[in-house]
């Protein structure tokens, strides 16, 4: 670490913590800095860095404690969050909060966590918070070893940045700093101008940040055709290579991430700048639908869960519909809203929501948004009536998994079916049936959208031309939840009695 030394008072010294306060348990990390333990401090779970160098001159003891204090004084949601520190020379340890999930990089690359891209831009943006932080504080923190393995995620799948080792203060927000005999770092991730012994600054963290994005997109490992130091210097520093950004990736994220690592220290973006493009990044990850990204990005640009009430009110303003305060009950209109509200909407995965009979608020995730545009858009006018008229058919059964299907269909006589969103497949849907030896199908319809449904190879406007071209719906099994929608409902167009018979 490195600073202006500067020796403080007691009053102003760290969080001080006795060696005989801490309790170490298994290993869980090694770095250049020190190794990382799982355990715990006056009852608390902490996690405990004991430094590799443990004998420091009075000077550079003294610069050790003013950097562990003025790390004390950073709070944000993602960083980790310091608790104390032994200074105790020949038994130095920092302790920070227990972040659950362990790292990044072992979640990143372990195959079998599934991590959509949509929530791995959001750890992303996390990160980019978090550094964001770090570099507007006063001081300065540059944080020199941005990667994957010290970014830690916590039980909700929220990042925070952890091992400042080997970070810098910044007495003045403009100046430029310089190694003068080692790059401190991780060479992967580390910007060309401080391996080069250049002067570097906030930008150098920009550069790994880039390394660190690219690694979250692909999940795997960068450079890893390298395996000799001077040639990957050669090939970083002098030919300008990067990492092979893969050519489906999503436009604004490849333009970020080409941005971040640029050569040029002075075209990088800043990290206000990042987290500002990565709100974009993750509505287009969630959303393929244009128009769809569109109105998410009007409204609710920054939000990954957003108020049923909230969302119903921004929808019917982007279509100038009647809103739900002012819409005639039981008309087509009113059922439309409620269709709309049954796919879309959802209670909240918190504690606490629904006890004691109190009906729980509902919320529109942003995920879920993406998902029903593909099975029912592109978002213009006239899907509403869309999601309406698959609703009221009996067959139709939403979002419903393989296993509770067949529950459904077990028993029925040869020629039952019923119809839902397809699992493995966003915007296809999925035909369920009993076949006339008892076992049941599955069978997949592809939407193309705007076009039509493409059933063994047929293409037909509407999934109710299927059916009616292919099943008896006789022998349909009802879905009881979406019937009850419109069971009440009065003067809408059609006698519900011939409906659902």
């Amino acid at each position: 670490m490195h600073s202006q030394p500067n020796t403080l008072s007691e009053s102003s010294g760290p969080p001080e913590i006795r060696p005989e306060e801490i309790v170490l348990d298994e290993l869980i990390g090694s770095g250049s800095f020190g190794k990382v333990y799982k355990g715990r401090c006056r009852q608390k779970a902490v996690a405990v860095k004991i430094l590799h160098k443990q004998q420091f001159d009075p000077q550079t003891l003294a610069v050790f404690r003013k950097e562990v204090y003025l790390m004390s004084k950073i709070y944000h949601p993602n960083v980790c969050l310091f608790m104390g520190a032994v200074t105790i020379p020949g038994k130095l340890m920092i302790l920070t909060e227990m972040v659950p999930k362990g790292n990044m990089e072992t979640l990143l690359h372990d195959e079998k966590i599934n991590l959509p891209l949509p929530l791995r831009m959001r750890m992303a943006r996390d990160a980019a918070l978090g550094v964001l932080w770090l570099h507007e504080s006063s001081p300065t923190f540059i944080h020199r070893d941005l990667k994957t393995s010290n970014l830690l995620v916590d039980e909700n799948m929220r990042v925070k940045i952890c091992d400042f080792g080997l970070s810098t203060v910044k007495p003045q927000r403009h100046q430029m700093l310089k190694d003068q005999t080692t790059a401190k770092g991780t060479p992967l991730f580390m910007a060309p101008e401080v391996m080069m012994f250049r002067e570097f600054n906030e930008s150098s963290d920009v550069y790994s940040f880039g390394i660190v994005l690219w690694e979250i997109l692909t999940r795997q490992e960068p450079f890893s055709q390298f395996r000799a130091l001077d040639e990957f210097r050669q090939a970083v520093c002098v030919r300008h290579e990067r990492p092979i950004i893969p050519p489906d990736t999503l436009d604004s994220l490849r333009r970020l991430i080409e941005r971040c690592w640029d050569k040029d220290p002075t075209r990088r973006p800043t990290f206000r700048e990042i987290v500002v493009a990565l709100e974009h990044i993750i509505v287009e990850a969630a959303i393929t639908d244009a128009r769809g990204r569109e109105f998410w990005k009007r409204y609710f640009l920054t939000e990954n869960t957003v108020p049923w009430d909230n969302f119903v009110d921004s929808f019917c303003d982007w279509f100038k519909i009647p809103t739900r305060a002012t819409v005639e009950k039981g008309t087509i209109p009113h059922l439309n809203l409620k269709c709309l509200k049954a796919v879309l909407a959802e209670v909240p995965k918190t504690e606490g929501h629904g006890a004691h009979g109190v009906d729980p608020d509902h919320v529109v995730p942003l995920e879920k948004f993406g998902r029903i545009l593909e099975f029912f858009g592109p978002l213009q006018e006239g899907i509403l009536d869309s999601i309406r008229e698959m609703l009221q058919q009996r067959w139709f059964h939403g979002e419903l998994d393989t296993v509770d299907a067949a529950e459904r269909l077990n028993g029925q006589p040869p020629g039952s079916f019923l119809i839902r969103f397809s699992t493995t497949n966003v915007g296809c849907y999925t035909i369920s049936s009993v076949a006339t030896d008892g076992t049941i199908r599955h069978q997949r319809v592809q939407h193309h959208s705007g076009k039509g449904f493409v059933f063994q190879n047929v293409l037909f406007p509407r999934i109710s031309d299927l059916v009616a071209s292919t099943f008896n719906v006789a022998l349909s099994v009802p879905n009881y939840k979406f019937m009850s929608i419109f069971l009440n409902a009065a003067g809408v167009g059609y006698p519900l009695d011939q409906k659902y018979g």
